[in-house]
């Protein structure tokens, strides 16, 4: 205006409507200039509020890095690390607070190298999110000072961890969303500016005519340095597109839109241009799928690298943050080349572990140092003349007193007698002869007795490989070596008390286990009493006798009831511990209570030889382990002493009651036969013929009886060792039908059909009367549980054995019984009505096995049980007389008759 008032002043009246146009193209000129100006510096102001903005998310990345790495610094004590970390992090904090603030209220600010001024920020849709932004960088660098505050214990699980990477992630986001806001509110303003700034020139169009010289002068030329003040704009823009610190990309459509070079250069390219057109598979490779996948699933990537190699085939890890539109159409991100941090972090790695070694190689020698002084074992070095030139504390305090000082440069023959000191010469000789290890244990006096040392004897050789010293290391293995000798006296207590269960025997064994190992004499006191009998003590004594290796059987002794009382009481009250008690006139002694199921069995009393030194705790736990098992074996051996007698009584008693019954038994079927035939002289028929039914009925069930009382004489038999067997040739067949015709009756009777197969005649060495008795019982238990079903017998000849099958079709033996019903009083079936004591099948296996065979029962096809026998064809020589060698059934035999 000023400008027009000056020219119309300077025009005459003609021109005065030329000056009013003017004045009005001017004015219309003069907003149109404004607008253009406006528009130069909304966008100046637009991109560098853009960088400005978008720094920022790269200041926050950049400030959780430091952070991490400051954290690392932390948890390995890496102060320098943590130090030049920590302050790069709050240089990075104040950057971004003074940009924050420029964007604010407006100012400078550095970017990039650059300064950029940005206008005051007046929108309050766009101040908002700015603070939120700002109170969120805050909150991440609490979070930062929290998790460095936190102490080492609690990196591991720090929760100010986690939650440094969740406000990072937070603000990342929010400054995306920021800039993308501050794109949207510029890029309204400058179209409203641009509407406005066409309209103006459209109303300026019809003053062009007649204005067109002073439209060239006052608004052509104005607007030309517009349009240059513009270019420059848009090329400082480029300038600094293509100039930023990270490579900027941009996909469209799934295709590179836009790079820059740096972006270019990292994707592999020599200039942007040839990235455009390519799909991210082909630029990315393989790691294009996994970044799609992402930004599916989140929109926006913090975060991703991945690996590739450049034209010269060197590996490069690169960085990228992406973020994608919501119709997945564009994609816009940034990419970082992170390799020199990794190889920085792996130089730091490297450097670390430099430092470890040289601080471990450093720490060796003293390592070493101290392990050798404060080691118990006595490590010694002398030189080849004998002297000592080192020694660690153990020698100072068991060889000298006055220090370690005295030792240096002495001789073993100063130290020590002269017989040992000549030992400890000769194996010093040795080493430095064979020039090799020597390893060999010694007898050491101490001041508290004589110890037993292993040592170990090697020369030390210089640089060229010459000996030049001997280095000893001699370690106390006299708790080993008692222990050893401990557990070989419980290893030949074992041994010894499993040796016999005769009690006579016994008690000896346990009188002697610690004569002479630890005591001089023994005395072992037991409770006992027989039938009839009040409990008494009986009273054995074991000594060491008086020559070498001379060992005298323990003989029973008088103990006074004075001495009785006495060790009586040292262990009444007590718990089975070791307890030592003096008999006036006596040496002491030392009592243990022989404890065994809560009840005291017997004393076991231990003199020791005169002038030992007291028992040691390990020796008083050995007596204690000894004497308790001396008890246990003292109380096996009475029990089965016991079952001995009970046994025997057992077998006395089926032996007389066998015979004792056999007698009325013979008498009473002569009288039933006399009684038969005088009914059939003095009867009628019909009589004579009810009377000879009822007189063949008693001597059936007599007959029964026999059989049973026969069974009980052959178990007599069996148990003592009394059964004999008389070989002859036996033809099988023959005997198996013989028994098979005596059981005629009872079959018709019964309805019962038995089927006999054989291969013809079958000749052996067997005990004929035995063989029948085997047969008869199988066959007769077949008859009686076959439930009436038919009976199968077989006999055959397999070459030097030969094979009896008997095969009923009954309610079978289940697998559980199988081994059960060859013992002694055991029934297949028990509980039923079907009479017998369970004898029949252990005579028959006891049969069997005299004659080298065996027995067994399997399942029959269809249901019932087929016994199985296998003889030798030769059984005239068996490996022992029946009955006499010890076999598991008779013991079990045994159990059962006790139980």
């Amino acid at each position: 205006m000023r400008f027009g008032e000056d020219l119309a002043r300077l025009r005459s009246g003609l021109m005065l409507r030329i000056g009013l146009l003017l004045s009005l193209f001017l004015l219309f000129l003069s907003v149109s200039q404004g607008l253009m100006a406006e528009v130069a510096r909304a966008k100046r102001a637009d991109a560098a509020m853009l960088n400005v903005a978008g720094s920022l998310r790269l200041l926050a990345e950049r400030y959780t890095r430091e952070t991490n790495l400051a954290l690392v610094g932390l948890s390995q004590r890496d102060w320098p690390l943590l130090l030049k970390e920590r302050s790069a992090a709050q240089a990075t904090a104040r950057q971004f607070h003074e940009r924050t603030h420029a964007l604010l209220d407006g100012g400078p600010t550095e970017l990039g190298g650059l300064w950029v001024s940005v206008p005051p920020m007046r929108d309050t849709d766009l101040r908002g999110p700015l603070s939120a932004i700002e109170a969120g960088f805050r909150e991440l660098e609490h979070a930062g000072v929290m998790a460095l505050r936190a102490e080492r214990s609690a990196l591991t699980h720090n929760p100010h961890i986690n939650r440094i990477q969740h406000k990072s992630d937070e603000l990342v986001e929010q400054t995306d969303r920021y800039v993308a806001l501050l794109q949207t509110r510029s890029d309204q303003r400058l179209a409203r500016l641009r509407w406005l700034q066409g309209g103006t020139l459209l109303a300026g169009l019809g003053l062009f005519v007649v204005l067109l010289l002073f439209v060239y002068h006052r608004v052509v030329l104005p607007l030309d340095a517009s349009v240059r003040s513009v270019r420059r704009s848009e090329e400082m823009h480029r300038d600094l597109y293509e100039g930023a610190l990270v490579g900027l990309w941009q996909v469209s459509g799934g295709r590179f839109a836009r790079a820059n070079r740096l972006a270019a250069t990292l994707f592999g390219k020599a200039e942007a241009r040839e990235l455009e057109g390519e799909s991210l598979e082909e630029v990315l490779g393989a790691a294009a799928s996994p970044l799609r996948a992402r930004l599916a699933s989140e929109r926006t990537v913090a975060e991703y690298e991945f690996e590739r190699s450049d034209e010269s085939g060197q590996r490069r890890f690169l960085a990228l943050s992406a973020c994608q539109s919501p119709d997945g159409a564009l994609i816009e991100g940034t990419v970082v080349d992170v390799t020199p941090r990794r190889r920085a972090e792996e130089a730091l790695r490297r450097t670390q572990a430099r430092l470890l070694a040289a601080a471990h190689r450093a720490g060796q020698q003293q390592i070493v140092s101290s392990l050798v002084e404060y080691s118990q074992s006595l490590i010694f070095v002398k030189d080849m003349r004998g002297r000592y030139l080192s020694v660690n504390r153990r020698v100072e305090e068991l060889l000298c007193a006055n220090g370690r000082e005295a030792l240096i440069g002495r001789t073993d023959a100063e130290l020590f007698p002269p017989e040992e000191a000549k030992r400890f010469v000769e194996a010093d000789h040795q080493v430095f002869e064979t020039q090799a290890t020597l390893e060999y244990e010694e007898a050491f006096p101490l001041p508290d007795g004589r110890h037993t040392y292993l040592v170990q004897k090697f020369p030390l050789k210089d640089a060229t490989g010459a000996i030049y010293a001997v280095c000893g290391i001699a370690t106390d293995i006299s708790e080993r070596k008692r222990a050893e000798e401990s557990l070989r006296l419980l290893s030949d207590t074992s041994r010894q008390l499993a040796s016999s269960l005769d009690f006579d025997v016994t008690l000896d064994t346990v009188a002697h286990l610690l004569v002479p190992a630890l005591a001089r004499t023994c005395v072992l006191l037991v409770r006992e009493h027989g039938p009839g009998e009040s409990p008494h003590w009986r009273a054995v004594l074991a000594d060491a006798g008086t020559g070498e290796g001379q060992r005298r059987r323990a003989r029973d002794v008088d103990v006074t009831p004075e001495q009785l009382d006495r060790w009586l009481e040292a262990v009444r009250g007590g718990d089975g511990a070791c307890t030592a008690t003096r008999v006036p006139g006596d040496a002491p002694a030392w009592v243990t209570p022989l404890r065994v199921r809560g009840e005291v069995l017997g004393l076991y009393v231990l003199t020791p030889e005169p002038g030992r030194p007291p028992y040691s705790e390990a020796e008083l736990a050995l007596i204690e382990e000894v004497s308790q098992r001396g008890g246990l074996a003292i109380d096996a051996a009475r029990l089965y002493r016991r079952s001995r007698e009970a046994t025997q009584a057992r077998e006395e008693f089926l032996s007389i009651a066998s015979h004792e019954l056999k007698t009325p038994l013979t008498s009473l079927k002569l009288h039933l036969q006399s009684v038969e035939r005088e009914a059939l002289r003095a009867r009628p028929a019909p009589e004579s013929a009810r009377v000879t039914r009822l007189l063949r009925l008693a001597d059936r069930q007599l007959n029964r009886l026999r059989e049973h009382i026969d069974n009980l004489l052959d178990v007599s038999r069996i148990l003592t060792g009394r059964m004999e067997l008389h070989f002859g040739d036996v033809e099988l067949t023959e005997v198996v039908d013989e028994v098979l015709a005596g059981f005629n009756e009872e079959l018709a009777r019964e309805r019962i059909a038995i089927r006999f197969e054989h291969d013809g005649a079958i000749h052996g060495r067997w005990d004929r009367p035995r063989i029948e008795q085997v047969v008869a019982n199988l066959v007769g238990n077949a008859i009686k549980y076959g439930e009436q079903r038919p009976v199968r017998v077989s006999v055959q000849a397999r070459e030097e054995r030969v094979r009896l099958l008997v095969q009923d079709h009954g309610p079978g033996i289940a697998a559980k019984d199988r081994e059960r019903i060859f013992q002694v009083f055991e029934r297949a079936v028990r509980g039923t009505n079907i009479s017998g004591f369970g004898l029949g099948l252990y005579v028959t296996r006891q049969i069997v096995q005299a004659h080298g065979g065996a027995i067994q029962v399997e399942d029959t096809q269809g249901g019932g049980a087929t016994f199985v026998v296998e003889l030798p064809a030769d059984s005239e020589s068996p490996p022992e007389p029946a009955g006499r060698r010890p076999h598991p059934v008779l013991e079990a035999g045994e159990s059962q008759s006790m139980a």
